[in-house]
């Protein structure tokens, strides 16, 4: 159910290489509904359109998300009231999943966060030009198995995600082990650029050879100004026609996109 909630921002800090922005919630029970993952909230931050925001970890008192540097939610001021409409869209269906693989790029990883904790096992596969734009490990819970991957293969596996050409010597492609993760999973939830997602969907295809509806699923992130499905900015292409980000997803079956 949507709500209309105020809520008060509390402050911003960095989390390299995004921000993170603190938020109370005037109603704290509704708090919990703000962080089914993958769902988002319209924030009214004054600016001529509402700003999506997805929590990245909730508490009894309010939420944090992680936004890109120099976003409107980084130059509000402590104690301002802002204007909230959520939960808005379909997150991620776990639906009970005792192993959950987590399959992200660096920059999109706080689409993810809510669900490091969301089954027993979890594997977490993050990607990044470079070593030096990885996360630090101790940002995750050690109960959560961490796979690292490099495009210039400075630390861990070799990427890109998808690419099947050989490594160089000394290298090893991720491509074996992300397989492995494919066989061992219940659920597979992917945040990557929308453009990946057929390949990475070809992935899928390949390891398991007749995957479940909502195996694999998929975030995408466009502009949601409305949240309702009527400005029609957030439109997707998909095997069944277009859909609309903002109510249909912005989680998707990735095999359908």
């Amino acid at each position: 159910m949507v709500k209309q909630q105020t809520a008060t921002f509390r402050r911003a800090y960095p989390v390299p290489p995004d921000w993170a922005v603190r938020f109370d919630v005037e109603h704290a029970p509704g708090a919990g509904a703000f962080i089914n993952a993958g769902a988002f909230v319209l924030a009214d931050l004054g600016g001529p359109v509402r700003e999506s925001l997805f929590p990245a970890s909730v508490d009894g008192g309010g939420f944090t998300a992680i936004v890109p540097p120099r976003h409107p939610a980084t130059k509000l001021l402590p104690g301002t009231p802002v204007d909230m409409l959520g939960p808005l869209g379909r997150g991620f269906r776990i639906d009970g999943a005792i192993r959950l693989l987590l399959v992200a790029e660096a920059a999109r990883l706080p689409l993810l966060m809510p669900l490091l904790d969301a089954a027993p096992s979890v594997a977490l596969v993050i990607e990044a030009p470079t070593r030096a734009q990885l996360p630090p490990p101790d940002r995750f819970p050690p109960t959560v198995e961490l796979v690292l991957v490099t495009c210039d293969g400075s630390t861990g596996y070799l990427g890109p995600l998808e690419s099947g050409d050989p490594a160089p010597a000394g290298l090893e492609r991720i491509t074996s082990r992300l397989t492995e993760l494919l066989l061992w999973a219940e659920r597979a939830c992917f945040a990557c650029a929308r453009e990946r997602y057929p390949a990475l969907g070809a992935l899928v295809r390949i390891a398991r050879i007749q995957p479940g509806r909502d195996f694999a699923q998929a975030i995408i992130q466009v502009a949601m100004p409305c949240g309702v499905g009527a400005c029609d900015v957030c439109r997707v292409p998909t095997a069944h026609g277009e859909k609309r980000a903002c109510t249909d997803g912005p989680v998707f079956d990735l095999l359908t996109l």
